[in-house]
């Protein structure tokens, strides 16, 4: 065999085992997972920004929970006051209507006949008048007192049970005025209860608004 020969057989194979180690090392290289450092960095940022959300939902549920404390109290002292208002007239409220009760309860007098114009208050005063005139002048000549007429076309005595029922009649008069002018003063009162009420509901309402 020649030189030429020699060498050229030789540098074959020194070519094959180059290239068949080149591939066995590609191989290996090929067998490495690829980490792609943006990826990466993306998912760490994730996770930041999920971990920054749930503190600041935490703060302001915490924030929510002091406001809502505040709110109670606010909402309790406001209550107190508005309460401390509306038992006052409340009170007062209950007077008026036993008042109303007891005037209620006063009985009708008697008016003897007169008609017209004539009320209880009215009569009374013709009956004092006239009792006070003839005490001066009547002599007792023509009977007593009691016997002379407070009107000279009805016959209704200068006796005491006349006056009597008139001064009842004039009570019970006074009754309904008063009646009326209370029935007045308990609707006011009422009244102002209801709006103490809805003023406390407009301006406060309840906690839930503040939830």
């Amino acid at each position: 065999m020649k030189l030429n020969e020699i060498l050229l057989i030789g540098g074959a194979i020194l070519a094959a085992l180059v290239f068949s180690k080149n591939r066995e090392s590609s191989s290996k290289f090929s067998n490495i997972p690829f980490i792609n450092p943006f990826t990466d960095l993306l998912s760490k940022a994730q996770a930041q920004a999920i971990n920054k959300q749930e503190s600041n939902i935490a703060t302001l549920e915490n924030i929510r929970s002091s406001n809502l404390g505040i709110a109670e109290d606010i909402l309790g002292y406001e209550r107190n006051i508005a309460d401390v208002k509306i038992n006052q007239i409340q009170t007062e409220l209950d007077k008026t209507q036993s008042f109303i009760s007891q005037q209620q309860k006063v009985r009708t007098g008697n008016l003897f006949g007169l008609g017209g114009n004539w009320t209880g208050q009215k009569a009374l005063k013709k009956f004092d008048s006239s009792y006070d005139y003839y005490s001066r002048v009547w002599t007792g000549e023509k009977g007593p007192l009691s016997g002379v007429s407070i009107f000279p076309d009805i016959s209704i005595p200068l006796s005491q049970s006349v006056r009597a029922g008139f001064a009842q009649q004039a009570a019970y008069e006074t009754a309904q005025q008063n009646i009326e002018k209370s029935n007045q003063f308990a609707i006011r009162q009422q009244g102002e209860i209801d709006r103490l009420q809805q003023e406390y509901q407009t301006r406060f309402g309840g906690i839930s608004r503040y939830g």
